[in-house]
């Protein structure tokens, strides 16, 4: 056992003359993808990894990780947003999710797509000649790779993202591409309209979209009591419904 809970082998043995009716194990792992959006050009961020298939195919891709034992989807793209990139960001919510299967240990394999934006002390002015990256107010944005993962961060235009080579032979990958452009024509929408409201445009998931949600369709967390047995746990609603909830 350890802080992340009890680890060990679990033998078990059915003692009735039936084919077992035992559960088997844990036959999924369950991972995220964050799309982060540059508040003022809507590029998304992407990297490139060290090792593993990516970096074989020099491919940029989200920043993407596994959800801890325990750990909530949405908190797991917050911390993996913070692992990889140094960033603080808040979630916003969950676009779309894929399921596969036959993966390692012949586990099935569930990856939720996720929407977050950078955390409110970020602050950007948008002036001529001034670099879109340079925060004139609150902390300094600066990229803080993974040492041991990850090779190199940067904004990307989301076509040169779809366009990379790999993703263009994949219906798949090309159907989630096309959800991630959605997204980033309603962020460059909604920067229009405010850009004559200030100068300095504060980017979080209530600024720039007088607080409602950036994503139009996507599933937001709610983290409610059980009632009739202890804890809370959390289930994801359409993001249009959580004002009538």
């Amino acid at each position: 056992s350890d802080d992340k809970g009890p680890r060990g082998l679990v033998l078990t043995k059915w003692l009735l003359p039936t084919q077992s009716r035992l559960p088997h194990g844990p036959t999924h792992q369950c991972g995220i993808g964050a799309l982060v959006l540059h508040p003022i050009t809507g590029e998304m961020l992407v990297l490139q990894e060290k090792s593993g298939p990516a970096a074989k195919r020099n491919l940029w891709k989200m920043p993407t990780g596994l959800t801890d034992p325990g750990e909530d989807i949405h908190i797991a793209a917050v911390r993996e947003l913070k692992e990889e990139t140094g960033l603080d960001c808040k979630f916003d919510s969950v676009l779309c999710f894929r399921q596969a299967h036959g993966g390692l240990f012949n586990r099935s394999d569930l990856f939720f797509v996720c929407l977050c934006t950078l955390d409110d002390k970020y602050v950007f002015e948008a002036s001529n000649g001034a670099n879109d990256d340079e925060i004139k107010h609150g902390e300094v944005l600066t990229f803080t790779p993974q040492e041991a993962e990850i090779l190199d961060i940067k904004w990307m235009d989301i076509e040169d993202f779809s366009e990379q080579d790999v993703w263009k032979t994949s219906p798949l990958y090309m159907e989630i591409n096309e959800i991630l452009r959605q997204q980033v024509k309603k962020h460059i929408e909604i920067n229009k309209n405010n850009a004559d409201q200030a100068k300095n445009i504060q980017f979080g998931s209530k600024s720039l979209t007088s607080k409602t949600s950036l994503s139009k369709f996507g599933f937001i967390p709610k983290s409610l009591p059980v009632g009739f047995s202890r804890g809370s746990q959390t289930v994801f609603i359409p993001s249009s419904s959580n004002s009538k909830l």
